[in-house]
């Protein structure tokens, strides 16, 4: 026998799941205009690139220096490509401009950039993209609240040491191992989004949750999130054990959902109090009713909401060269917003709120509609996308195309000259040294020095072979301006001796 719940998952406070995956450099440009970063695939963006730009690209890119990294961003700056859009907040365009202006020399300033310019991606699904839900950050969210459940209704001594955690984990669900853990029959699967997904690149900023005039010590992040509205679909499965399976304490589905409405909906009023303390506007739930219950799910959901009420052992940093120490209470909030250091806290949101809602017959209906809507306007933007990737990879096999032509006449052509030269080289042993000296002179192959030796020898030329070398000499001359007019007085007396051997007048 099992329980299924059929339901939907409603964002209404920035999410990000993490999945160990950040936007690299070479995977997205960013449009400044419309303020949106666009990802792209670097292999089609790459192939559609004129040749000079692809090798000024492949230089960049095999530099391999921390400048290069910032050299890509630079090269990217300004560029048009197709791929998944992303909204980003006014924050990150500053700092993404600020960071291209940096001196490539100051290597330093640059590392120091782009070590907080990395952007977190929020889980996606590999088939297109759109943000998702892991089945397991919502079981583990309703993990936590049914634990607080028990931890109400049960007096367990707190465990001490190491791995006390786990112990009191066992000993809330009567369970000890894997196989007695009732948790075991809980299945959730992965949320699915609904129709089109927002997501947006925001800053995780820290908050001290008393009013201080110092400032919290961690360090901004950029994320991105899934935007409030969002909605995903799935399901919830409570099966019941057999006998022998060893649980001695079965979980039902309704006391999963109530426990999440008691727990989450506690930690909302504690936050809500925190932020009022601050200056933090509160973040509005809509009106519930009996099929709706309140989660926490992702980064940033707060110590308080991942933990067991009365067995808090949260970890406070301390100042330098003190030892943390564990309270019931972290003593900082992150937040979400839209610059990294902002001067006002009326904007600040924060993270993991969403609600879980059952799924009637015609809201399904409905959003089956949405999806299938969703599917073939993505089918289409798809297909422009690959019209492009294309186009461009057509004019590039053209140019490769045509390289390859040009590289084929130009291997002929050495092949000609080579074939050529083993011709004349041929030719010339075959040949009588005056053969061969006669040849060169008409060649045009010796050097002035070389010329002046062989002429000095033509009274010893045979008979044969001296009118051959005084007609190449005399071509020679022509060639070059020196059988005629203006010449020194050795030139007139070389261009005598050929017109007499030559018996011209």
């Amino acid at each position: 026998m099992k329980e299924s719940f059929r339901c939907f998952l409603k964002i209404i406070s920035p999410v990000h799941i993490g999945c160990d995956e950040v936007y690299e450099p070479m995977g997205f440009v960013l449009d400044e205009q419309s303020g949106r970063l666009i990802v792209f695939d670097p292999l089609s963006f790459i192939a559609m690139l004129g040749d000079e730009q692809r090798k000024n690209f492949s230089a960049i890119c095999m530099k391999g220096t921390i400048s290069s990294i910032l050299e890509i961003y630079q090269f990217l700056k300004g560029r048009q490509a197709a791929g998944r859009t992303i909204n980003v907040c006014q924050g990150f365009l500053d700092q993404y401009q600020k960071t291209l202006s940096i001196p490539l020399q100051d290597t330093k300033k640059i590392q120091q950039e782009l070590n907080n310019f990395i952007i977190a991606r929020t889980s996606f699904g590999t088939s297109d993209n759109r943000p998702y839900i892991a089945g397991s950050a919502i079981k583990g969210s309703i993990r936590t609240a049914y634990l607080n459940a028990q931890a109400k209704v049960n007096n367990v001594p707190r465990p001490e040491g190491k791995g006390s955690a786990k112990e009191l984990e066992k000993t809330l669900l009567d369970g000890g191992e894997f196989s007695t853990d009732p948790f075991r029959m809980v299945k959730v699967s992965d949320f699915k989004p609904v129709g089109e997904t927002k997501a947006m690149i925001i800053y995780a900023v820290n908050e001290k949750k008393t009013p201080s005039r110092f400032e919290a010590r961690g360090p901004f992040q950029i994320l991105e999130v899934i935007e409030p509205d969002s909605i995903f679909e799935g399901w919830i499965t409570v099966e019941q054990p057999e006998k022998k399976a060893g649980i001695k304490t079965p979980i039902s589905l309704p006391a999963l959902l109530d426990s999440c409405n008691r727990f989450y909906t506690n930690e909302k009023i504690r936050e809500d109090g925190e932020l009022d303390t601050i200056g933090i506007p509160k973040m509005p739930v809509p009106n519930g009713n009996e099929k709706q219950f309140l989660l926490r799910l992702g980064r940033h959901s707060g110590a308080e909401s991942v933990t067991i009420e009365g067995y808090r052992t949260i970890r406070i940093m301390t100042e330098r060269g003190q030892r943390d120490r564990l309270e019931e209470h972290a003593t900082t909030l992150w937040l979400a917003s839209a610059i990294s250091k902002p001067k006002s806290k009326d904007n600040l949101k924060p993270f993991g709120w969403a609600l879980l809602e059952e799924m009637p017959v015609d809201q399904a209906q409905g959003f089956e509609q949405k999806a299938k809507e969703w599917k073939k306007a993505y089918e289409e933007e798809r297909a422009k996308e690959l019209a492009i990737e294309e186009k461009g990879l057509e004019e590039r096999l053209r140019q490769v195309k045509k390289l390859k032509e040009e590289e084929r006449i130009k291997a002929r052509a050495e092949h000609i000259k080579e074939e050529e030269q083993q011709r004349r080289k041929a030719e010339l042993e075959a040949m009588s040294p005056e053969e061969r000296d006669i040849a060169s002179i008409r060649a045009g192959e010796l050097s002035e020095e070389r010329l002046v030796e062989i002429y000095n020898r033509i009274d010893s030329f045979s008979t044969e072979n001296r009118p051959k070398l005084a007609q190449a000499l005399k071509q020679y001359w022509i060639g070059n301006e020196k059988w005629e007019g203006k010449l020194s007085r050795k030139q007139k007396s070389k261009v005598e001796k050929i017109k007499s051997i030559l018996g011209d007048a």
